[in-house]
Protein backbone atom coordinates (compact mmCIF):
# COMPACT_ATOMS: atom_id res chain seq x y z
CA UNK A 1 0.00 0.00 0.00
CA UNK A 2 2.83 2.37 0.88
CA UNK A 3 4.66 1.62 -2.38
CA UNK A 4 1.47 2.29 -4.37
CA UNK A 5 0.92 5.65 -2.67
CA UNK A 6 4.58 6.60 -3.32
CA UNK A 7 4.28 5.66 -7.01
CA UNK A 8 1.11 7.68 -7.30
CA UNK A 9 2.77 10.75 -5.76
CA UNK A 10 5.72 10.47 -8.15
CA UNK A 11 3.40 10.09 -11.16
CA UNK A 12 1.33 13.07 -10.04
CA UNK A 13 4.43 15.23 -9.62
CA UNK A 14 5.73 14.18 -13.05
CA UNK A 15 2.43 15.07 -14.76
CA UNK A 16 2.34 18.46 -13.10
CA UNK A 17 5.93 19.17 -14.14
CA UNK A 18 5.34 18.05 -17.74
CA UNK A 19 2.20 20.17 -18.07
CA UNK A 20 3.98 23.20 -16.63
CA UNK A 21 6.93 22.83 -19.00
CA UNK A 22 4.63 22.37 -22.01
CA UNK A 23 2.48 25.37 -21.13
CA UNK A 24 5.56 27.51 -20.56
CA UNK A 25 7.00 26.49 -23.92
CA UNK A 26 3.77 27.43 -25.67
CA UNK A 27 3.78 30.87 -24.06
CA UNK A 28 7.38 31.50 -25.05
CA UNK A 29 6.98 30.49 -28.71
CA UNK A 30 7.18 33.70 -30.79
CA UNK A 31 4.48 34.45 -33.36
CA UNK A 32 5.10 33.00 -36.82
CA UNK A 33 5.07 36.48 -38.31
CA UNK A 34 5.71 39.48 -36.13
CA UNK A 35 3.77 41.58 -38.58
CA UNK A 36 0.57 39.69 -37.77
CA UNK A 37 0.73 40.98 -34.20
CA UNK A 38 0.14 44.48 -35.48
CA UNK A 39 -3.47 43.56 -36.15
CA UNK A 40 -4.02 43.18 -32.39
CA UNK A 41 -3.45 46.87 -31.90
CA UNK A 42 -6.42 49.17 -32.37
CA UNK A 43 -6.06 52.76 -33.38
CA UNK A 44 -8.46 55.63 -32.98
CA UNK A 45 -9.68 56.39 -36.43
CA UNK A 46 -10.25 59.80 -37.36
CA UNK A 47 -1.47 70.43 -50.50
CA UNK A 48 1.18 67.96 -50.85
CA UNK A 49 4.56 69.18 -49.66
CA UNK A 50 7.80 68.19 -51.23
CA UNK A 51 10.48 67.03 -48.84
CA UNK A 52 12.77 70.03 -48.75
CA UNK A 53 15.47 68.23 -46.82
CA UNK A 54 15.13 70.19 -43.60
CA UNK A 55 15.74 67.03 -41.61
CA UNK A 56 17.13 67.17 -38.15
CA UNK A 57 20.03 64.89 -37.30
CA UNK A 58 22.46 64.46 -34.46
CA UNK A 59 26.07 63.67 -35.25
CA UNK A 60 28.48 61.87 -33.00
CA UNK A 61 31.44 63.19 -31.09
CA UNK A 62 34.90 61.79 -31.66
CA UNK A 63 34.24 59.05 -29.10
CA UNK A 64 31.13 57.91 -30.92
CA UNK A 65 28.63 59.34 -28.43
CA UNK A 66 25.77 61.55 -29.67
CA UNK A 67 26.59 65.25 -29.62
CA UNK A 68 23.92 67.16 -27.71
CA UNK A 69 22.18 69.87 -29.69
CA UNK A 70 24.19 69.26 -32.84
CA UNK A 71 21.29 70.30 -35.05
CA UNK A 72 18.03 72.19 -34.57
CA UNK A 73 15.19 72.36 -37.06
CA UNK A 74 15.66 75.14 -39.60
CA UNK A 75 12.08 76.18 -39.13
CA UNK A 76 12.72 76.88 -35.46
CA UNK A 77 16.28 78.06 -34.88
CA UNK A 78 15.50 79.13 -31.33
CA UNK A 79 14.80 75.55 -30.37
CA UNK A 80 11.13 76.11 -29.49
CA UNK A 81 8.35 74.19 -31.20
CA UNK A 82 5.12 75.56 -32.56
CA UNK A 83 3.25 75.34 -29.26
CA UNK A 84 6.02 77.02 -27.28
CA UNK A 85 7.38 73.76 -25.88
CA UNK A 86 11.20 73.77 -25.75
CA UNK A 87 12.82 71.15 -27.92
CA UNK A 88 15.41 70.24 -25.30
CA UNK A 89 17.29 68.61 -28.14
CA UNK A 90 19.00 65.34 -27.27
CA UNK A 91 20.28 62.56 -29.44
CA UNK A 92 17.43 61.55 -31.71
CA UNK A 93 16.73 57.88 -31.37
CA UNK A 94 17.44 57.51 -27.67
CA UNK A 95 15.33 57.66 -24.56
CA UNK A 96 11.66 58.56 -24.24
CA UNK A 97 11.58 60.28 -27.60
CA UNK A 98 12.00 56.92 -29.27
CA UNK A 99 10.33 54.63 -26.80
CA UNK A 100 13.41 52.63 -25.86
CA UNK A 101 16.67 53.18 -24.03
CA UNK A 102 20.17 52.69 -25.44
CA UNK A 103 21.12 49.05 -25.67
CA UNK A 104 23.33 47.31 -23.17
CA UNK A 105 25.15 45.65 -26.06
CA UNK A 106 28.45 47.21 -27.20
CA UNK A 107 27.34 48.08 -30.78
CA UNK A 108 24.02 47.66 -32.59
CA UNK A 109 22.59 49.15 -35.78
CA UNK A 110 19.00 49.55 -37.00
CA UNK A 111 18.38 50.36 -40.68
CA UNK A 112 15.58 52.76 -41.64
CA UNK A 113 14.45 54.37 -44.90
CA UNK A 114 12.23 57.44 -45.24
CA UNK A 115 9.87 59.02 -47.77
CA UNK A 116 9.20 56.03 -50.03
CA UNK A 117 8.10 53.92 -51.64
CA UNK A 118 9.87 54.61 -54.91
CA UNK A 119 9.23 52.33 -57.88
CA UNK A 120 12.80 52.53 -59.13
CA UNK A 121 14.93 52.52 -55.98
CA UNK A 122 12.90 50.81 -53.21
CA UNK A 123 13.04 47.41 -55.02
CA UNK A 124 16.83 47.74 -55.18
CA UNK A 125 16.92 48.24 -51.41
CA UNK A 126 14.66 45.23 -50.86
CA UNK A 127 16.85 43.05 -53.07
CA UNK A 128 20.00 44.10 -51.20
CA UNK A 129 18.42 43.40 -47.81
CA UNK A 130 16.97 40.08 -48.96
CA UNK A 131 20.36 38.88 -50.16
CA UNK A 132 21.73 39.43 -46.67
CA UNK A 133 18.71 38.36 -44.64
CA UNK A 134 18.34 41.79 -43.04
CA UNK A 135 15.17 43.59 -41.97
CA UNK A 136 14.60 47.34 -41.97
CA UNK A 137 11.95 49.95 -41.21
CA UNK A 138 10.37 51.82 -44.11
CA UNK A 139 8.74 55.08 -43.01
CA UNK A 140 6.39 55.79 -45.89
CA UNK A 141 4.45 58.89 -46.91
CA UNK A 142 0.91 58.13 -47.96
CA UNK A 143 0.60 60.62 -50.80
CA UNK A 144 2.94 58.45 -52.88
CA UNK A 145 0.51 55.54 -53.00
CA UNK A 146 -2.93 57.16 -53.37
CA UNK A 147 -4.61 57.63 -56.72
CA UNK A 148 -5.72 55.46 -59.60
CA UNK A 149 -2.82 55.88 -62.00
CA UNK A 150 -0.85 52.73 -62.85
CA UNK A 151 2.16 54.03 -60.95
CA UNK A 152 -0.01 54.66 -57.86
CA UNK A 153 -1.32 51.11 -57.96
CA UNK A 154 2.23 49.81 -58.41
CA UNK A 155 3.44 51.71 -55.36
CA UNK A 156 0.59 50.30 -53.29
CA UNK A 157 1.59 46.84 -54.41
CA UNK A 158 5.16 47.68 -53.46
CA UNK A 159 4.05 48.49 -49.90
CA UNK A 160 2.56 45.02 -49.67
CA UNK A 161 5.81 43.56 -50.97
CA UNK A 162 7.82 45.40 -48.30
CA UNK A 163 5.63 43.91 -45.58
CA UNK A 164 5.62 40.46 -47.17
CA UNK A 165 9.41 40.42 -47.13
CA UNK A 166 9.35 40.83 -43.36
CA UNK A 167 10.14 44.54 -43.07
CA UNK A 168 8.21 47.05 -40.99
CA UNK A 169 6.04 49.52 -42.90
CA UNK A 170 5.79 52.55 -40.62
CA UNK A 171 4.02 55.92 -40.58
CA UNK A 172 5.75 59.06 -41.88
CA UNK A 173 2.52 61.11 -42.27
CA UNK A 174 0.39 61.59 -45.34
CA UNK A 175 2.15 64.57 -46.95
CA UNK A 176 5.42 64.93 -45.02
CA UNK A 177 3.97 67.89 -43.15
CA UNK A 178 5.62 69.47 -40.14
CA UNK A 179 3.06 68.53 -37.50
CA UNK A 180 4.38 70.97 -34.93
CA UNK A 181 4.02 73.90 -37.31
CA UNK A 182 0.55 72.67 -38.29
CA UNK A 183 -0.77 70.93 -35.16
CA UNK A 184 -4.39 71.02 -36.37
CA UNK A 185 -3.40 68.71 -39.22
CA UNK A 186 -1.67 66.13 -37.03
CA UNK A 187 -4.61 63.77 -36.47
CA UNK A 188 -5.56 63.63 -40.15
CA UNK A 189 -1.96 63.29 -41.33
CA UNK A 190 -1.34 60.35 -39.01
CA UNK A 191 -4.69 58.58 -39.34
CA UNK A 192 -5.04 58.89 -43.10
CA UNK A 193 -1.59 57.45 -43.65
CA UNK A 194 -2.33 54.65 -41.19
CA UNK A 195 -5.39 53.73 -43.25
CA UNK A 196 -3.38 53.79 -46.48
CA UNK A 197 -0.77 51.47 -44.97
CA UNK A 198 -3.42 49.17 -43.48
CA UNK A 199 -5.18 48.81 -46.83
CA UNK A 200 -1.93 48.07 -48.65
CA UNK A 201 -0.37 45.69 -46.11
CA UNK A 202 -3.27 44.36 -44.04
CA UNK A 203 -1.89 45.73 -40.76
CA UNK A 204 -1.79 49.14 -39.10
CA UNK A 205 1.62 50.68 -38.43
CA UNK A 206 3.08 50.51 -34.93
CA UNK A 207 5.98 52.92 -35.49
CA UNK A 208 6.04 56.60 -36.44
CA UNK A 209 8.72 59.05 -37.51
CA UNK A 210 7.98 62.77 -37.55
CA UNK A 211 9.00 64.66 -40.69
CA UNK A 212 11.89 67.03 -39.97
CA UNK A 213 12.29 65.41 -36.54
CA UNK A 214 9.55 67.66 -35.16
CA UNK A 215 8.84 67.36 -31.43
CA UNK A 216 6.09 69.12 -29.48
CA UNK A 217 3.49 68.38 -26.84
CA UNK A 218 0.60 68.33 -29.29
CA UNK A 219 2.27 65.73 -31.48
CA UNK A 220 3.30 63.60 -28.52
CA UNK A 221 -0.30 63.60 -27.30
CA UNK A 222 -1.55 62.45 -30.71
CA UNK A 223 1.00 59.63 -30.78
CA UNK A 224 0.20 58.54 -27.23
CA UNK A 225 -3.52 58.39 -28.05
CA UNK A 226 -2.70 55.98 -30.88
CA UNK A 227 -0.06 53.96 -28.99
CA UNK A 228 2.44 54.83 -31.71
CA UNK A 229 6.14 54.55 -30.91
CA UNK A 230 8.10 57.55 -32.20
CA UNK A 231 11.41 56.53 -33.76
CA UNK A 232 14.22 59.01 -34.34
CA UNK A 233 17.77 58.57 -35.57
CA UNK A 234 21.36 59.36 -34.64
CA UNK A 235 23.19 58.54 -37.89
CA UNK A 236 22.29 60.80 -40.81
CA UNK A 237 24.48 61.28 -43.90
CA UNK A 238 21.99 63.97 -45.02
CA UNK A 239 21.54 62.45 -48.44
CA UNK A 240 18.99 65.16 -49.31
CA UNK A 241 22.00 67.39 -49.93
CA UNK A 242 22.81 65.11 -52.87
CA UNK A 243 26.21 63.81 -51.79
CA UNK A 244 27.84 61.06 -53.79
CA UNK A 245 27.59 57.44 -52.74
CA UNK A 246 31.28 57.55 -51.86
CA UNK A 247 30.67 60.58 -49.66
CA UNK A 248 27.86 58.80 -47.81
CA UNK A 249 30.00 55.72 -47.38
CA UNK A 250 32.95 57.73 -46.02
CA UNK A 251 30.68 59.53 -43.55
CA UNK A 252 29.13 56.34 -42.24
CA UNK A 253 32.35 54.35 -42.05
CA UNK A 254 33.89 57.08 -39.90
CA UNK A 255 30.95 57.20 -37.52
CA UNK A 256 30.27 53.48 -37.34
CA UNK A 257 33.90 52.83 -36.52
CA UNK A 258 33.35 54.92 -33.37
CA UNK A 259 29.83 53.71 -32.64
CA UNK A 260 28.96 52.85 -29.07
CA UNK A 261 25.59 51.41 -28.16
CA UNK A 262 22.77 51.56 -30.67
CA UNK A 263 22.84 53.45 -33.93
CA UNK A 264 19.71 54.23 -35.93
CA UNK A 265 20.65 54.94 -39.52
CA UNK A 266 18.47 57.31 -41.53
CA UNK A 267 18.57 56.86 -45.30
CA UNK A 268 16.07 57.66 -48.04
CA UNK A 269 15.02 55.02 -50.55
CA UNK A 270 14.15 57.94 -52.83
CA UNK A 271 17.77 59.13 -53.14
CA UNK A 272 19.94 57.05 -55.50
CA UNK A 273 23.19 57.92 -53.73
CA UNK A 274 21.96 56.24 -50.52
CA UNK A 275 20.54 53.27 -52.39
CA UNK A 276 23.79 52.62 -54.22
CA UNK A 277 25.83 53.15 -51.03
CA UNK A 278 23.84 50.51 -49.11
CA UNK A 279 25.59 47.44 -50.54
CA UNK A 280 29.14 48.79 -50.07
CA UNK A 281 28.19 49.92 -46.55
CA UNK A 282 26.97 46.45 -45.57
CA UNK A 283 30.11 44.94 -47.13
CA UNK A 284 32.23 47.30 -45.00
CA UNK A 285 30.32 46.30 -41.86
CA UNK A 286 30.93 42.62 -42.66
CA UNK A 287 34.67 43.22 -43.13
CA UNK A 288 34.89 45.35 -39.98
CA UNK A 289 33.01 42.71 -37.98
CA UNK A 290 35.39 40.01 -39.18
CA UNK A 291 38.37 42.10 -38.11
CA UNK A 292 36.67 43.00 -34.82
CA UNK A 293 36.14 39.36 -33.88
CA UNK A 294 39.76 38.51 -34.63
CA UNK A 295 40.97 41.52 -32.63
CA UNK A 296 38.65 40.93 -29.70
CA UNK A 297 36.51 44.00 -30.40
CA UNK A 298 32.69 43.89 -30.30
CA UNK A 299 31.15 43.59 -33.78
CA UNK A 300 28.21 45.65 -35.04
CA UNK A 301 25.03 43.63 -34.62
CA UNK A 302 22.27 44.56 -37.05
CA UNK A 303 18.88 44.56 -35.32
CA UNK A 304 15.39 44.66 -36.78
CA UNK A 305 12.35 46.71 -35.79
CA UNK A 306 11.53 44.41 -32.84
CA UNK A 307 13.78 46.54 -30.59
CA UNK A 308 11.14 49.30 -30.75
CA UNK A 309 7.99 47.27 -30.16
CA UNK A 310 6.45 47.56 -26.69
CA UNK A 311 5.80 44.36 -24.74
CA UNK A 312 2.39 42.84 -25.34
CA UNK A 313 0.56 40.11 -23.42
CA UNK A 314 0.48 36.76 -25.16
CA UNK A 315 -3.13 35.99 -26.15
CA UNK A 316 -4.61 32.66 -25.08
CA UNK A 317 -4.37 29.96 -27.71
CA UNK A 318 -6.33 26.83 -28.48
CA UNK A 319 -3.22 24.78 -27.67
CA UNK A 320 -3.20 26.15 -24.11
CA UNK A 321 -6.79 24.91 -23.74
CA UNK A 322 -5.77 21.49 -25.04
CA UNK A 323 -2.89 21.30 -22.55
CA UNK A 324 -5.27 22.15 -19.73
CA UNK A 325 -7.71 19.45 -20.83
CA UNK A 326 -4.93 16.84 -21.10
CA UNK A 327 -3.68 17.72 -17.62
CA UNK A 328 -7.21 17.45 -16.19
CA UNK A 329 -7.68 14.04 -17.82
CA UNK A 330 -4.34 12.80 -16.47
CA UNK A 331 -5.20 13.99 -13.01
CA UNK A 332 -8.60 12.35 -13.20
CA UNK A 333 -7.09 9.06 -14.35
CA UNK A 334 -4.45 9.03 -11.63
CA UNK A 335 -6.70 10.06 -8.75
CA UNK A 336 -7.67 6.92 -6.78
CA UNK A 337 -11.37 6.27 -6.44
CA UNK A 338 -12.29 5.90 -2.75
CA UNK A 339 -15.43 3.99 -1.83
CA UNK A 340 -17.12 5.56 1.17
CA UNK A 341 -19.08 3.34 3.55
CA UNK A 342 -22.84 3.66 3.14
CA UNK A 343 -24.92 5.18 5.87
CA UNK A 344 -27.08 2.77 7.89
CA UNK A 345 -30.26 3.94 6.14
CA UNK A 346 -28.70 3.15 2.70
CA UNK A 347 -27.64 -0.43 3.54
Amino acid sequence: MGDGRLSYNWALMFCRLAATVLAGALVMVPPVRAGLEQGLWKRSGKDLERHRGDDVGVELDSDGSPRRGAFLPRWDPAGVTGDGHPNDVVAFGFGPRTGFLPTGEPRELVLSFDDGPDLKFTPLVLDELDRRGLKAIFFVTGHRVIGDRPEDLARRELLGRIAAHGHMVANHTMTHRNLCQFPDDAAAEIDQNAEVIAQATGVRPLLFRAPYGARCRTLEAELAARQLVSVGWNLDPQDWKDPTSDGILTYLEARLSRLKGRGILLLHDTHPASVFALGPLLDWIARDNHAAVQEGRPPIVLRDYAVFLPPRPVPPTAMATVVGAVFDNLMSALTPRVSLPLAPAQR
